[in-house]
Formats: C-alpha cells, structure tokens, sequence
C-alpha cells in the first residue's frame, strides 16, 4: 500500500468514526460524517424553504463543525501514515488496515457517541448515522 493510499483510507476511517465535540450547549460527540449529514440536510430545507431565521446559523454550525472535522481526520490520517512510512507496503497496508478495521469495529460495537439530535443520549455508528 502506497503512503497516498494508506493516508486516504485512514481519512476516511477516521472521518466516519472519530467522535469530535460540538460547540455550544448541545454536549454531542458525533463524526465529522454526521456534522456533513446534518450540513446537506440543513442546506435542502434552506433551498426548498428559504434560508430565512436560524437556517443559516444553523447551517454555518453544521459545516464549520464538518469542516474543521474533516480537516483533522485528515491531518490525523497524514500523521499516521508518515508513522508507517518505514514499513515495506504489505507491513503497512496490514497495520492501516487493522487500524480502520478497529475504529469501525469499536464504532459499532459500542456506543462512544453522544447525541442530543437524536431518540436516544448514547449511540453507535449505526445510530449515529441513521
């Protein structure tokens, strides 16, 4: 595995797994996948509706939180790879490979999310992204 490819596939793991903070009074620890999910739906009813009232805020929030998520799970996915760059390919696409395996494991298997936007306080991927 290439160091681009390790870096992408540990992006993306991480950006749909990794549990970040919201600001404000919400108290929620969601991936950047759902802050993106909550962007796009936020941005529909802004078009369909009109972006009138709390709309843009609220669609600000959503895409400054997806965006800032997504740029950390980038620089966390760089970071890491450079750590696997004295491995031979098969080393590293073994050790990038556990590891998006565990972070998408332990997100489904446990409930390491906390929401305040959704039926229950605690959640796994699952019901994070549902």
């Amino acid at each position: 595995m290439s160091l681009r490819s390790a870096r992408w596939l540990l992006f993306l793991a991480i950006g749909l797994t990794a549990p970040l903070p919201m600001l404000g009074p919400f108290g929620a620890w969601v991936p950047p996948a759902r802050y993106l999910l909550l962007t796009l739906a936020t941005a529909s009813v802004a078009v369909t509706e009109g972006a009138a009232g709390p709309v843009p805020g609220i669609l600000a929030l959503f895409g400054a939180h997806a965006l800032v998520g997504f740029l950390l799970a980038g620089l966390l996915g760089w970071v890491v790879a450079r750590f696997t760059r004295p491995l031979s390919p098969g080393a590293r696409r073994l050790v990038v490979l556990g590891i998006c395996g565990a972070l998408l494991l332990g997100a489904v298997a446990f409930e390491v999310y906390r929401t305040p936007f959704g039926r229950a306080p605690t959640a796994n991927l699952l019901g994070v992204l549902s």
